[in-house]
């Protein structure tokens, strides 16, 4: 899936993308299509990452904040980087 394909309520998403910027509890990944927020745990980290990573988001839930749509990870949804 791509991040423009993203829309509020989807469920189970799997997208793949680079880090652009990242804190402790959320990140921005971007693909060709676009950018987005995603939050997440500790408990969602395959291994560390950092900025500039390329990383596969598996089981993400789109919600939408404050009129920013965002993907947010429940216990089962992982962030693991690849390349």
């Amino acid at each position: 899936m791509r991040i423009d394909e993203i829309r509020n309520g989807m469920r189970n998403i799997h997208i793949e993308g680079k880090i652009v910027d990242m804190n402790q509890f959320m990140l921005v990944l971007d693909d060709e299509s676009g950018r987005t927020f995603v939050r997440y745990n500790y408990r969602n980290l395959a291994q560390p990452v950092q900025k500039g990573d390329y990383v596969k988001i598996d089981n993400g839930e789109a919600v939408n904040y404050s009129g920013i749509l965002q993907l947010k990870l429940p216990r089962n949804g992982s962030i693991t980087p690849f390349r």
